[in-house]
């Protein structure tokens, strides 16, 4: 990729793996439970949806919807969606159905605070700021960390053998994994992919955020200029707060991915300036794949991309549907 790379502020601590670990172990640790809350059959002839939550760190529980194909022996790609979206938006909808009629089941969880129908009663502090001020100055216990490890917690789910089967019950564990996403949902598939321990097969990730992180709360761009609101009325906490962001940051995690990636960005996006991400996709040293479109910005693309991902994620899959 011949891009110039722009200064940023992103340093990896140098306790970062340590941090992942064990949080990892964390995410590891809460019991694979379930509770299923409805059944659709009316797939548009496709399948099934399966509407559940799932129990994850912090005492949460995640709204999820498994779009299940009837046919035997399909990947499955987990979806996670932009910020203060939920996946029963009309645009998620639509993200999920198109990979359904793609020939794979879909996995999508909403996100606490987002919209949906995630459950979390924690009383976190900063809670008259936008949600990703919650506990910014804890690192144990941030909104980004709860936020990243719900997404990785979606895969221990998936890849327990003993929930979800296929139509002739055989594990969803056994098929291939993929993730996707765009915006904040891109910056997680490009999260999990790097942080989990499961074989991710390829990563699907649009318009991406949570690169450079500290650069967009100091520019005020995207969701991150909550949190230059919020420095401005605790400058007290700024260096802490500034220093916490770059246990999350995409770019400092990208080097582990091991999975496929295919991305795209708009190249006149001001939300999440494609400029940051390339730091993130240069350290990408698994097979990749960068589409940049001229003349848009935080997406209007979608209806473009969708046959180049596709094509892209079924070549590294070797499939024929």
């Amino acid at each position: 990729m011949e891009k110039e790379l722009c200064k940023i502020r992103t340093i990896k601590p140098l306790d970062f793996s340590e941090k992942w670990e064990r949080w990892l172990k964390e995410v590891h640790a809460v019991k694979n439970n379930i509770e299923i809350v409805d059944v659709d059959t009316r797939l548009d002839g496709f399948g099934k949806i399966i509407s559940f939550y799932y129990d994850s760190v912090q005492n949460g529980k995640i709204y999820a919807k498994l779009y299940l194909r009837w046919e035997p022996s399909r990947a499955v790609v987990a979806y996670f969606h932009g910020h203060m979206s939920f996946i029963d938006d009309k645009d998620n909808d639509w993200h999920c159905m198109n990979l359904v009629a793609a020939g794979f089941n879909v996995v999508a969880i909403d996100m606490r605070f987002q919209n949906g129908k995630a459950i979390d009663n924690t009383k976190y502090r900063y809670m008259d700021y936008p949600s990703a001020c919650f506990n910014i100055d804890d690192l144990e216990t941030c909104y980004n960390k709860v936020l990243d490890q719900d997404a990785l917690k979606i895969l221990d789910i998936i890849k327990d053998p003993n929930i979800f089967k296929d139509i002739n019950g055989t594990p969803l564990s056994n098929m291939p994994l993929l993730v996707a996403g765009p915006s904040q949902g891109g910056g997680l598939s490009l999260m999990v992919s790097a942080m989990s321990d499961y074989d991710i097969k390829v990563s699907l990730s649009d318009v991406p955020s949570d690169c450079a992180i500290k650069d967009r709360i100091i520019n005020r761009e995207g969701k991150y200029g909550v949190i230059a609101d919020f420095l401005a009325d605790h400058p007290e906490l700024k260096e802490v707060v500034m220093k916490n962001q770059d246990y999350f940051d995409v770019v400092n995690m990208t080097d582990r991915i091991k999975a496929a990636v295919i991305a795209s960005v708009g190249l006149e996006d001001t939300t999440c300036p494609p400029k940051y991400f390339y730091h993130a996709y240069e350290k990408i040293k698994s097979e990749k794949h960068l589409d940049c479109y001229e003349g848009f910005g935080h997406g209007g693309f979608e209806e473009i991309h969708l046959p180049k991902k596709i094509a892209f994620a079924k070549k590294i899959l070797k499939c024929d549907y």
